[in-house]
């Protein structure tokens, strides 16, 4: 059976969907490219980012040794069948990237995955030294010598066809036109102990990461904070943000973003944060300043709408689990940003940015 449902007594849904592949099943030199497919097929979906980030439909992908799965939470009323629909047959519709795009993802992960292929007490590589297993985790030459060929032959071989479609919802979703196999397309590696494998780990290379952080100067007072969050939401949230875009999938120059303020009593400190190789960190201070150079140009109406709209979703989120969040209470008086986002303009955004996102406010500290 691959297409299994559970009925919820919530108005909340979820989607999983599965495939038979991961670190059981890469193939002699290609150890590790479950989890690099794993972010490319993530990309077939890449034209419903805005839809699933205003709807508040939160979603992730992992690789296991066992499997690869895509999987979806949202409100039912917004995470709609049409839209569970829409996705399942991007997913299946052909990996559709360009050769530029695939090689940009491959950076990625290997700089996600570089510390593990290098590090001789991690669990992964005992495993390999033990069992000649190489778990999702993989080897980095394999990854780095993964092709646009080889992932369009990966794609057909393991991931056109779902194992398996799990939905939790009050209602069922029709997938009966979507072709699935449970059948594996390979037998998973048998692993077997021995004292010494001899496989030997990539050299451990120098320190080639920087970290560049931009440290805001100005303290954030608390009547500001509330604007000057959506504006940063507006910046970072979301693969289709403007910072996220530029940054991580043009430039392909972190893997992640780290931007928000840390919250104190009655003021915050503004920090936006990335790694990337030493030789890039010119460009991502570069790209940073971009950004703190006339902030309110990415503020788009459009952009605010749809953080407000996903602000207002995560309050009816809190309705129905209120126990999740009994923090309000605890920092009851501290910077937060309240019920401020009902009545917020984009006018007020964009000013709290100017008065902050500026470049001349920012501390520039590599380490």
């Amino acid at each position: 059976m691959a297409y299994y449902f559970k009925e919820s007594t919530l108005p909340m849904t979820s989607l999983h969907i599965t495939y038979n592949c991961g670190g059981m099943f890469d193939p002699e030199g290609q150890k590790g490219c479950s989890h690099l497919m794993e972010h490319l097929i993530c990309k077939t979906f890449k034209k419903y980012y805005p839809e699933l980030t205003r709807n508040l439909i939160d979603w992730n992908a992992y690789t296991s040794n066992e499997i690869v799965c895509v999987h979806f939470t949202g409100m039912e009323k917004y995470f709609t069948p049409k839209l569970k629909k829409n996705i399942v047959k991007a997913l299946v519709g052909g990996i559709k990237i360009k050769e530029k795009e695939f090689e940009a993802e491959k950076k990625v992960v290997l700089q996600e995955y570089m510390d593990a292929f290098n590090s001789p007490e991690s669990g992964e590589n005992i495993m390999r030294t033990k069992f000649n297993m190489f778990l999702a985790i993989g080897k980095g030459e394999d990854v780095a010598n993964f092709s646009y060929k080889d992932m369009q032959a990966f794609y057909d071989k393991f991931m056109k066809k779902p194992a398996k479609i799990i939905e939790v919802a009050t209602t069922q979703t029709d997938f009966s036109d979507i072709e699935m196999d449970e059948n594996f397309a390979v037998e998973p590696m048998v692993i077997k102990y021995k004292n010494d494998y001899k496989n030997p780990l990539e050299p451990i290379p120098p320190n080639n990461k920087a970290t560049v952080l931009f440290l805001n100067k100005k303290t954030v007072n608390k009547k500001d904070y509330p604007a000057l969050q959506v504006a940063i939401q507006m910046l970072v949230a979301g693969m289709e943000s403007p910072m996220t875009k530029q940054i991580r999938a043009k430039k392909h120059l972190t893997y992640g973003i780290d931007f928000g303020m840390l919250n104190l009593q009655k003021q915050a400190i503004i920090y936006a944060e990335a790694t990337t190789d030493k030789k890039n960190e010119k460009k991502l201070k570069d790209e940073f300043t971009k950004f703190f150079t006339n902030p309110s140009s990415y503020l788009t109406k459009q952009r605010f709408d749809d953080v407000i709209r996903a602000i207002t979703i995560a309050r009816e989120k809190k309705e129905l689990f209120p126990w999740t969040d009994v923090g309000q209470f605890i920092r009851d008086g501290y910077v937060m940003i309240g019920d401020a986002y009902k009545t917020m303009t984009l006018d007020e955004v964009k000013a709290a940015a100017e008065k902050y996102l500026v470049v001349k406010n920012f501390d520039v500290i590599v380490h």
